[in-house]
């Protein structure tokens, strides 16, 4: 039996060895490698344990094999010596730099054509304005849509046409009286220049004196070619106040229509977000001009009673004058105070000066610091830090519309960026699904029938 059992196991070696039976060390080291590797074949090539079913007594189950796979870090090839954040920093700056040129290439053909861009963009500002007025015509007092229009328009038309007049009246009517207290002040100034601290000779006063109306007759020419071109821009003028009345009707009427018609310049897939955008940054410009508008009341009613008490001519017509100048958030308010305290200064001398600037140095101060946080707080989030760059912006940029239009449009565009990250709402399909998921008329997602 001995012999018997030997004999297979020589033949094994015979064949597996090529005939040469291995000696020693090198053959138990050799049997251990295959042992091993029979092991590590039949464990990768048996089944899956859900088919393996009942094991025999005795009998251990296979274990599972477990792989691990660590992937190399990516390193910069060394043919690309630029650092990762310098390459994404290098991205952003070009496209940045196109945004910007593309802006300014838009802003460029903007102010190329004023006599469009200026009717057309204080059309919208006072539609954001007498847009609640319509509505409220339309759909109160069941007002048709294109009266309502045409009323709201004739209503904003009324109020800004009585406030001229009103100054104008009030311009005309104390004029002489403005003119001779004019001339008492320069009496006195120069009765001061005399036997004030300067002590100034009657030579120096009439040479200076001199060198002003020296200078007046210099520039006749110029201010005659003023005039000439005053009066030939007349023409614009009423082109623009035609296309700002037109302009605003139609906005008014047709705003919802006209919106719909440039979403449908754009592409399909963009058109929910861009009218996200563009309602959300609308209803902004609105709550900033009704705010403003409030401030401006505001400020008009509390340097009307100022003046009044000082008993200073032209009080209301210079309380108008800060209303309007009131649209120019911080700025506006402070060039027109300069008028009322020089008003102020003619008629009753500096103490009340001294009281009008006072006034005026704390209502600026109140709208940087409570009116606005206050009253726009809701619409309008721009710091008064923002307010004042942006308006010193566009007076350096367009002049005085610049620093009209330059807190409204960084207010449109804070708020648009804002926007962009919210989610979108749903659509009509989906409003209707949801209806029908919480009448019970659809099962919830991922519950059967």
């Amino acid at each position: 039996m001995e012999h018997d059992d030997a004999q297979p196991r020589d033949g094994g070696r015979e064949a597996d060895g090529g005939g040469t039976p291995p000696s020693g060390e090198a053959g138990r080291l050799r049997g251990a490698v295959g042992s091993i590797t029979r092991t590590v074949r039949a464990r990768l090539d048996a089944p899956p344990p859900s088919q393996w079913g009942s094991t025999a007594a005795g009998q251990h189950e296979p274990m599972s094999t477990t792989v691990h796979v660590t992937m190399p870090e990516p390193t910069r090839p060394e043919s690309d010596p630029v650092p990762r954040g310098v390459r994404v920093a290098a991205a952003w700056s070009w496209r940045l730099l196109l945004i910007v040129a593309a802006v300014y290439l838009v802003a460029q053909a903007l102010a190329a054509v004023p006599i469009v861009t200026i009717p057309f963009v204080v059309a919208l500002l006072l539609t954001a304005v007498l847009g609640p007025v319509q509505r409220r015509l339309h759909r109160g007092a069941h007002v048709p849509h294109s009266l309502a229009a045409f009323l709201a328009l004739l209503l904003g038309i009324a109020v800004i046409g009585a406030i001229g007049t009103f100054v104008a009246l009030q311009i005309s009517a104390n004029a002489p009286r403005m003119t001779e207290q004019f001339t008492q002040f320069l009496d006195d100034a120069s009765r001061w220049l005399r036997e004030g601290p300067l002590r100034l000779s009657d030579s120096q006063v009439e040479k200076y004196i001199q060198e002003l109306s020296d200078t007046i007759s210099k520039n006749q020419g110029t201010l005659v070619t003023g005039a000439i071109t005053t009066l030939s821009t007349l023409s614009h003028v009423i082109a623009g106040g035609l296309l700002l009345l037109l302009s605003t009707f139609f906005l008014l009427r047709d705003g919802e229509v006209i919106w719909r018609w440039v979403l449908g310049l754009l592409p399909t897939s963009s058109r929910r977000r861009i009218d996200q955008v563009g309602r959300v940054g609308w209803h902004t410009l609105g709550g900033y001009m009704r705010g403003v508008t409030i401030i401006a009341t505001l400020h008009a009613t509390t340097i009307y009673v100022v003046l009044h008490v000082l008993e200073v001519p032209l009080a209301l017509a210079l309380s108008v004058l800060i209303f309007v100048g009131s649209f120019i958030p911080l700025i506006g308010m402070t060039v027109t105070g300069i008028f009322c305290i020089i008003v102020s200064l003619i008629e009753h001398g500096p103490a009340a000066a001294t009281v009008v600037a006072i006034t005026i140095v704390v209502l600026v101060q109140l709208e940087a610091h409570l009116l606005q946080p206050l009253i726009m707080s809701r619409n309008v989030e721009v710091h008064p830090l923002g307010v004042a760059l942006a308006v010193l912006a566009g007076t350096s940029v367009a002049g005085v519309a610049g620093a009209l239009f330059a807190v409204p449009i960084v207010a449109f565009a804070n708020a648009t960026l804002r926007a962009v990250h919210l989610p979108l709402p749903p659509t009509e399909e989906e409003r209707e699904e949801q209806a029908k998921v919480t009448a019970g008329q659809l099962p919830l997602e991922g519950y059967p029938e």
